[in-house]
């Protein structure tokens, strides 16, 4: 498949530096590039839903109900003196 882009000719200029200073074309460079970038975003999507499945298995442990119901109480949020 062949793909064009457009790039402004300074931006062209600095990439073909980039990529002769690597030892490598600029089409090597992008290819590599985008390969990387996908690669962390199959990373982070299975990180997220290995961690998922930990909170999953967490919650299926825990017993679900408190022993007794919650009441909010002002002093236990800020500390002493503080919004007095």
């Amino acid at each position: 498949m062949s793909i064009m882009i457009d790039l402004p000719p300074a931006m062209a200029q600095e990439a073909q530096g980039y990529a002769d200073l690597r030892g490598t074309t600029l089409e090597k460079a992008l290819l590599d590039c985008i390969s990387a970038g996908l690669e962390r975003s199959r990373n982070r999507s299975e990180n997220a839903s290995r961690l998922m499945e930990q909170w999953r298995e967490l919650v299926r442990k825990g017993r679900g109900r408190l022993s007794e119901p919650y009441k909010f109480n002002r002093a236990d949020a800020y500390p002493e003196g503080e919004y007095a």
